[in-house]
């Protein structure tokens, strides 16, 4: 009769192919978890302590009627770096601990990974086309969009909002509803020629919050938001000197702001606040960190710059941790969702959905964009990315099965034709729609006039969006390189090594046509050199194609340098319509007035620049109105 028992030894123990059997098991599973907990797509995936929950079930509707509401947004921090997302060197005790009392969604989506419209997208509960926010520094959310702070301002809250990088300076139309909207530069950390991302250090957005926590009005709640931008590249945290962070620039960046973070929550609790405050936490995008090539973000829609990180925390709604991990949601969500917590007036004609609703859609898909490479000649992308699956629309089109999958290592568009034309149907009508449509956008606007004189001056008048969306078969996975390329030059330009970076940017310059970046380290450096004939001749040939508004005033500046006057001025015309608020141009007018003596004047063309443009160039013009002021006293009886 056969024994079904285990084999054992005299002593009951296992034996010795029974433990392998054992081990072997252990291994698989094991395995099994670590594939699971990469992935974060299904209903499977690792919870970190976390009780799965549907999140109507945990809150109801206008539960935090009432409450204040501190809403984070964390710049360019990927989910699977923060410890409650599963990441064991993580050292993020303060997000880590909001998640012990809230909800932490594992699958959350941006519909964009660049900064100003994906703040956007969280700020009115629509996607870039349909708001007409879709690039940094160019695109402006129009007035007629209501964002959630003028929700909450109009239920009666004190409004404030904290930001930490030029691209949501006030200008680009997030301040919208706010009482008080403060953006800073940290002196520090002011970047060279990246005039769109000069930055405040998570310390000093953190101080500028709590000053006006402590001096808000209290007979009112409030709505605060806090932007943290410092863990977008280049990684220069304070921690990144400590022995734990060694070659983990970027993990010492999001420490930092774990810590700065910490001091409003430590405050909220001195003040009794926290019970009736939900603080919200949401990552604008991740970033590539060499993943598909890709050194930071911008350039692709893959899950390294897309996946979000979103967590809603509050001690008297969330009595332990929970995790949404059944469904694919986006920050796009937040908006509806926030409306219904606090129990405000909804609207109407949204792309998000609200988190509470029971009608989930099955079949849901959230739309991803970048049109970043459309500024460099390629392709735009755009994307819909289902729970377990994602398609890209690109010159050679993608299909990623992310269940299996999860860093999109294998396109499968040509095995999966069914899926991926479902999804590109989906896709397609969905940017049909949008292209019939005219967004409330705002930007800035050229009469016929204006185009004519630009032509007449051998220069390309720009598109209405101040972009070129091509339609060509220039796929920017052909050009990553050239992208990464940057990075390269920048290093040499910051080790002060200028003729290796010259010769690093000429050949950006020659393979990358129309990306302004490059032309303008290039330029900046052959001006170091004093070769200002070389920076003019670089700068005047990008111009004449693509008619940066940035780029044709530094080109007036060279004008300016030389001595050639009639260009100067006519170039500063071009800047001038190109960018109406650009205070660089005005500055530069009150320079060449100073200089011919026209004192009246220059403090005319001053003022009005510190007008334009108080936050960039404040600290430049300030002291040229004082001296002029001063003249002008002595001078006059």
């Amino acid at each position: 009769m056969p024994n079904d028992s285990p084999q054992t030894n005299g002593a009951g123990a296992p034996t010795s192919r029974m433990r392998i059997v054992v081990v072997v098991a252990i291994i698989i599973g094991l395995l099994a978890w670590v594939v699971i907990r990469r992935n974060g797509n299904g209903d499977a995936s690792s919870t970190n302590g976390a009780t799965p929950v549907v999140l109507p079930d945990v809150v109801k509707s206008g539960a935090a009627r009432g409450f204040n509401l501190l809403f984070v947004t964390l710049d360019t921090t990927r989910p699977d770096r923060l410890g409650c997302y599963g990441y064991a060197e993580a050292a993020t005790p303060t997000i880590d601990g909001l998640a012990e009392h809230g909800v932490r969604f594992d699958n959350a989506v941006s519909s964009v990974p660049i900064t100003l419209p994906s703040h956007s997208v969280m700020m009115t509960g629509k996607y870039p086309p349909s708001i007409g926010v879709r690039y940094n520094g160019t695109d402006r959310l129009a007035d007629e969009h209501v964002t959630l702070a003028e929700k909450f301002k109009q239920a009666g809250y004190a409004t404030a909002g904290f930001v930490s990088a030029f691209v949501l300076e006030k200008r680009f139309g997030l301040a919208q509803g706010f009482d008080t909207y403060d953006f800073g530069i940290s002196p520090d950390l002011e970047r060279h020629n990246i005039t769109l991302h000069n930055e405040r250090r998570a310390d000093d957005v953190t101080v500028a919050a709590l000053n006006w926590l402590k001096q808000r009005p209290t007979d009112a709640p409030f709505f605060l938001w806090v932007h943290y931008f410092d863990p977008h590249a280049p990684h220069l945290s304070p921690l990144a000197s400590l022995e734990q962070f060694r070659d983990r620039p970027y993990d010492a960046e999001i420490a930092f702001v774990d810590a700065q973070f910490r001091r409003l929550i430590d405050h909220l609790d001195k003040m009794h606040l926290r019970e009736r405050t939900l603080v919200v936490v949401a990552s604008d995008h991740g970033e590539s960190l060499g993943e598909h090539g890709e050194a930071y973000h911008l350039v692709f829609v893959y899950e390294a710059t897309t996946h979000a990180a979103i967590i809603l925390s509050c001690p008297s709604l969330f009595d332990k941790p929970y995790c949404v991990n059944d469904r694919v949601v986006g920050l796009v969500d937040l908006y509806p969702t926030l409306i219904d917590l606090f129990g405000l007036e909804p609207e109407s004609n949204l792309d998000g959905i609200d988190l509470l609703t029971r009608a989930w859609p099955q079949d849901r898909a959230i739309y991803l964009e970048t049109v970043y490479p459309a500024e460099i000649g390629c392709s735009p992308l755009f994307a819909l990315r289902r729970r377990f699956d994602k398609f890209i629309l690109a010159p050679r089109a993608e299909y990623y099965n992310l269940r299996n999958d999860p860093q999109e290592l294998n396109n499968q568009f040509a095995e999966n034709a069914k899926q991926a034309g479902e999804l590109r149907e989906r896709l397609t009508a969905l940017l049909d729609t949008w292209s019939s449509q005219t967004a409330q956008t705002s930007v800035v606007e050229m009469s016929q006039e204006d185009i004519e004189r630009l032509t007449a001056l051998g220069y390309t008048a720009p598109t209405t969006s101040g972009k070129q969306f091509v339609d060509n078969d220039c796929d920017p996975k052909d050009h990553i390189e050239v992208i990464n390329g940057m990075s390269e030059l920048k290093k040499y330009a910051a080790l002060g090594e200028r003729d290796e970076a010259i010769r690093v940017g000429k050949e950006l310059v020659a393979a990358a046509e129309g990306f302004a970046e490059p032309v303008r380290t290039l330029a900046s450096l052959y001006i170091e050199k004093g070769d200002w004939d070389s920076a003019i001749q670089t700068m005047s040939t990008f111009v004449r194609k693509h008619p940066e508004p940035y780029m044709v005033y530094l080109l007036a500046s060279a004008y300016d340098h030389e001595g050639h006057d009639a260009e100067c001025e006519q170039t500063l015309g071009i800047a001038e319509r190109l960018a109406p608020d650009l205070g660089a141009v005005p500055m530069l007018r009150g320079d060449r007035a100073l200089r011919a003596g026209e004192l009246r004047k220059a403090l005319e063309y001053y003022e009005r620049a510190l007008a334009l443009d108080p936050d960039r160039i404040g600290p430049d013009v300030q002291p040229k109105i004082y001296e002029v002021r001063k003249r002008l006293d002595s001078t006059e009886p």
